[in-house]
């Protein structure tokens, strides 16, 4: 899918699909750095498969010869075979709006619903922000055209629902290579994958993504592009980003906005990586053993060398003797550390606190009559790597603060208080854990959250 002015691909349709993921929430995955990880528990839910059938029109001369084109180009150019055909359907701007709707319900909101609520919590989008529907009004807004793994079609939008005017054959050819990724290794599987993990599946549609990218810039520049460099085609790409950046991805938090550029512009930085790497390594190759957190997208030699997140855990059963119910639980990963420091200091410190990232993990807790816990565990490389996290993420929080807000504490510990919340932020050795909660129920979560 592509915006229509500014000519950025948007595959939105996947940010719906997250919905199902989120479904195992608080499952929980246990694996070291350098081993590879435990499978998971528990098949994917079965999808309610109850969308309406999209309405059948014939297609202008004009779009069926697009059509063949784009098959033709994506199939040659990313070297895959067709195992069957795959459609393509007109709609109008209000239809395509009902039809993203429908999706959602099918795929389920209440789950997302769910990630919502811990983001909120932690302070990481503001409050009231419900992802559900921003996936839907999102993706409907948007629209250009895009491959619908639950329709086994490609949807194009037209201006004009008589005549129709969609003719980029670049992003038409981008959206059948995700229609040949689904015939081959199963698109919906690949991204609800057992147990939920947000940095994971940012890392999954980074590869789709990059893949997709990857064959449309080949189909449309040929061979100069494939002879710019790595750093070239990452600035290029970033700055395709500009007018979605300063546009619409301005009304978003940094997390949402560069953690959606970071599937395209990093996912085709990552591809490309290793498609040029000594020995190259097979695209194929790739998808059958997906990049494991965003980190392996962000570091390609890490994907090589199969550098694993650090597993991190938390005292469970003592916040439950205490009372709190665990509601949800996912990593951020390298990539979403990155988006949010970026809220309160520069691009390039966000980089940088971020890169050192080892493992992280959020929880949220509720409990009948307490404003919610949030708890955010992180383990770095290096304890120097800790400490720039430390820092940036306390300079985060003196930006969201009132102006004349002063932290309370030490180099090692600082409380921030924000209305009738209290976020305390302790750092020993290389690791980090933040706790977010009512005055009265901080000092206890912090100790519990440190094993004490």
């Amino acid at each position: 899918m592509r915006t229509r002015g500014s000519h950025l691909l948007i595959f939105l349709v996947t940010l719906a699909v997250v919905a199902a993921g989120v479904a195992v929430l608080v499952a929980k995955r246990s694996r070291s750095r350098n081993s590879a990880p435990m499978l998971a528990s528990a098949e994917p839910t079965p999808f309610r498969r109850t969308l309406p059938p999209l309405p059948v029109r014939p297609l202008s001369p004009r779009l069926k010869a697009l059509r063949e084109r784009a098959m033709d180009a994506a199939s040659k150019t990313r070297g895959l075979g067709w195992v069957g055909d795959v459609g393509m359907t007109e709609l109008s701007g209000w239809e395509y709006g009902t039809r993203t709707k429908e999706i959602a319900e099918v795929l389920g909101t209440d789950d997302l619903k769910s990630l919502s609520r811990l983001a909120v919590a932690g302070g990481m989008l503001p409050e009231g922000t419900d992802l559900a529907s921003l996936a839907a009004s999102f993706t409907a807004a948007t629209a250009g055209a895009t491959y619908s793994p639950l329709d086994k079609q490609i949807i194009i939008v037209s201006d004009d629902s008589k005549t129709g005017t969609f003719h980029d054959l670049g992003l038409l050819t981008h959206e059948y290579v995700h229609a040949l990724q689904d015939q081959h290794f199963d698109l919906l599987k690949m991204m609800t994958a057992r147990p939920f993990s947000f940095d994971r599946e940012e890392a999954t549609f980074a590869l789709v993504e990059g893949d997709a990218m990857s064959v449309e810039r080949r189909v449309e520049q040929g061979d100069p592009w494939q002879k710019r460099t790595l750093d070239d085609i990452t600035r290029e790409e970033d700055a395709r980003f500009a007018p979605y950046r300063n546009g619409i991805g301005s009304l978003f938090p940094p997390l949402l906005t560069e953690t959606f550029i970071f599937r395209y512009r990093d996912g085709l930085r990552f591809v490309e990586a290793l498609r040029r790497a000594k020995p190259a390594v097979s695209v194929d190759d790739i998808f059958r053993r997906p990049p494991q957190s965003s980190e392996q997208v962000l570091h390609p030699e890490k994907y090589l060398t199969n550098e694993l997140p650090r597993d991190v855990e938390l005292n469970d059963e003592g916040f439950a003797d205490a009372g709190w119910r665990l509601m949800a639980t996912t990593p951020l990963g390298e990539v979403g550390v990155r988006g949010l420091l970026m809220a309160g200091v520069p691009v390039e410190d966000a980089k940088r606190a971020a890169a050192g990232w080892g493992g992280d993990r959020t929880f949220l807790f509720e409990q009948d009559g307490h404003a919610p816990l949030f708890v955010w565990r992180s383990v770095w490389d290096t304890t120097r790597d800790a400490q720039e996290f430390f820092a940036a993420y306390n300079t985060l929080l003196q930006q969201r603060a009132s102006g004349d807000a002063v932290a309370k504490g030490n180099d090692s510990d600082r409380t921030w208080h924000e209305g009738g919340l209290l976020t305390r932020v302790h750092i020993e050795g290389d690791s980090v854990t933040v706790v977010r909660a009512s005055d009265m129920d901080a000092e206890d979560a912090m100790r519990l959250a440190l094993g004490r």
